[in-house]
């Protein structure tokens, strides 16, 4: 894994002691020599110095930035720069200490991006990353138990182990506002403690349906993920939602790799929709991927006490795929004929939700108008040109006019995604929109033949993959 840090000077001498910093601080990872370390901080400064001296005119200031970068067997320095054009095959800079201790000089003419000089040393010696380790795991037993409020920052430490700062709940690495959400019931949280130490947690969040929790930042440390802690913590949140009698359960479950989703079906939990390149790329700690494509979520759903359903009016050429999740989820809601004879109203009234943070957007339709599909397709222009990846819109199968509207919908460039289930019964369609992706499906890693179907599915009305 690479390391690295980056630095921006000004083109003055003054500066030269930063640029010794970085290099050494960074050398000093790779497990060099003291000696070798030192020698490197001073050619690096020899070769900065020497881009001063001479890509800028006298009176003149740029900027210079520095990255120094190590892996297991190299360290780099690149030199990237603004400055005079210079041909060095013509007038090679000398740099004699910079060349005795690097193993590669290579100067780079990049045209509007300047010019690149890269400064490279071969690492014998593993590198030692200075990242804090994950505590051991000891022989004792893992006692679960309630979160109290001021454990907040445990949740934080545990989602940093598991997933560095890439966790999906942007919320999770703040724990003032994890405590407020403990403390207002909006997060019914649960840790797992060996002896004073918090090494896992799993929680069950609200949003706007009282019925319905999210089973929710769920994570175990490292060390402890032989040991059945994550199950055990995923059994007490489950009898918690029991405890308090409430309609359904709701999941997210990645599709980097299976783990997620089995021990969500484990607990009885079934697919409602595939919603994909939902979040930035994920990393996890001690689960072996390549991953670094964005994220795709299945849905996963379970009725703890299944409400009456109205009638719902799908469209058409979507109500088998929907009757199967339905089916497989244990309910079996009358499906009605879409019907916008009666006439529609001027406006529709919908929301817009921009996730800056995932670059993604939800809009949520709970009233169909006449404005609908040109007011869509202004804001999906506006969407898609503020480089949104990826849009999701949620349409009322109560109302008889969406399966109306779900072809002129999907003639923007919208298609099936799944479900959106409440407690109440008044679900909703969500169509999605990939901007400009075409999307590898193979690399959505599904683990039930359910899962397997409704991928097939979207994969087939994936307009990308015409």
């Amino acid at each position: 894994m690479e390391q690295q840090v980056q630095v921006t000077i000004q083109s003055d001498p003054a500066f030269l002691g930063i640029v010794r910093s970085a290099v050494s601080r960074m050398a000093s990872l790779g497990g060099l020599p003291a000696g070798t370390i030192r020698e490197l901080a001073l050619g690096a400064e020899e070769a900065v110095l020497w881009i001063i001296d001479h890509a800028f005119p006298p009176n003149t200031k740029g900027e210079i930035t520095l990255t120094c970068s190590i892996t297991t067997d190299r360290f780099e320095v690149r030199i990237v720069e603004h400055g005079i054009p210079f041909d060095p095959e013509m007038a090679p800079p000398t740099l004699p200490r910079c060349r005795a201790v690097m193993d590669r000089i290579a100067f780079t003419n990049r045209g509007w991006a300047g010019k690149e000089t890269l400064l490279a040393k071969d690492c014998r010696v593993p590198p030692h990353f200075s990242r804090p380790p994950v505590p051991p795991a000891s022989t004792g037993s893992v006692l679960i138990r309630p979160t109290l409020p001021d454990e907040a920052v445990e949740i934080s430490r545990c989602a940093y182990f598991s997933y560095g700062y890439s966790y999906g709940y942007e919320k999770v690495y703040h724990p003032d506002v994890l405590k407020a959400l403990i403390r207002s019931g909006d997060l019914i949280s649960f840790v797992a403690v060996d002896g004073d130490t918090v090494v896992g947690h799993a929680g069950l969040l609200f949003y706007d349906d009282p019925g319905v929790a999210e089973i929710a930042l769920g994570f175990v440390n490292p060390p402890y993920r032989s040991r059945r802690v994550f199950s055990d913590l995923m059994a007490t949140v489950v009898a918690e939602a029991e405890r308090r009698h409430l309609t359904a359960l709701s999941g997210q479950a990645v599709c980097t790799h299976l783990y997620s989703q089995r021990s969500a079906r484990a607990f009885g939990m079934g697919e409602c929709a595939l919603l994909l390149s939902r979040y930035t790329p994920l990393r996890f700690t001690g689960i072996a991927d390549e991953n670094r494509v964005r994220e795709s979520i299945l849905a996963v759903f379970r009725y703890l006490s299944p409400p009456e359903h109205p009638v719902l009016y799908p469209p058409e050429h979507h109500a088998g795929i929907m009757r199967e999740i339905y089916d497989h989820l244990g309910v079996h809601p009358p499906f009605g004929i879409g019907d916008a004879s009666a006439g529609l109203p001027e406006k529709s009234e919908c929301s817009i939700i921009v996730e800056e943070i995932y670059q993604t957007a939800q809009i949520r339709i709970r009233s169909i108008g006449t404005d609908l599909i040109p007011r869509l397709r202004r804001e999906l222009d506006r969407l898609r040109a503020g480089r949104i990846e990826a849009v999701y819109i949620h349409l009322p199968l109560t109302a008889p006019a969406t399966a109306a509207v779900v072809d002129a919908i999907e003639n923007l460039g919208f298609f099936f995604a799944g479900l959106h289930l409440t407690s109440t019964g008044e679900d909703l369609l969500t169509l999605q929109y990939l901007n400009n992706q075409i999307l590898d499906y193979d690399t959505v890693m599904v683990a039930s033949p359910n899962a397997g179907r409704l991928k097939e599915y979207i994969r087939e009305r994936d307009p990308w993959q015409e």
